[in-house]
């Protein structure tokens, strides 16, 4: 069980590290540089297409350079929306007596208006990216998450507790 434990938690770490999220590759912007980095990124969930271990070549890289350092809505005013939207939502929850489901229903369903606007710019991202990869290079990404969910199945079949004993 113990051996079982150790390759489980060795096959983690391994994957941490690759399903995470989009690194373009080895002649890529370093970490912090672009989308979904650390530094001044606007980063806003992982990547779809995980560009890690694909090599793009000097056009596709000037192209993915423009796209990340290109302009971007400012997502600075969705965030306090959302925050002030949590604080009321917050507020109704809190106050004595009976809770107004009217405010909530409102206040919820100008969270998933929020939500939606964001998924949606995230996924035109990806569309660009995608369009920029070439067919070997999207079909090398999808070989990789293949094998990625494949391990992902093998480790939550070791993780999962023994079936009863009859």
């Amino acid at each position: 069980m113990m051996k079982k434990m150790l390759l489980a938690a060795a096959v983690m770490t391994g994957l941490a590290g690759t399903a995470g999220h989009a690194a373009l590759a080895h002649d890529a912007p370093p970490p912090g540089e672009g989308c979904g980095g650390g530094g001044g990124g606007h980063h806003h969930g992982p990547h779809i297409l995980s560009l890690r271990g694909i090599t793009l070549t000097a056009a596709q890289h000037k192209k993915l350079a423009a796209l990340m350092h290109g302009p971007h809505p400012d997502f600075h005013a969705d965030m306090e929306q959302e925050h002030t939207l949590r604080t009321q939502l917050r507020t109704v929850l809190s106050t004595p007596g009976t809770v107004d489901q009217a405010s909530l229903t409102s206040i919820e369903q100008q969270l998933d208006a929020l939500r939606q606007k964001r998924e949606a710019r995230r996924l035109e991202m990806e569309v660009k990216i995608h369009d920029i990869l070439t067919p070997e290079q999207l079909a090398q990404i999808k070989d990789r998450q293949d094998k990625i969910d494949a391990l992902h199945e093998q480790l939550h079949a070791l993780m999962a507790p023994p079936a009863p004993q009859k």
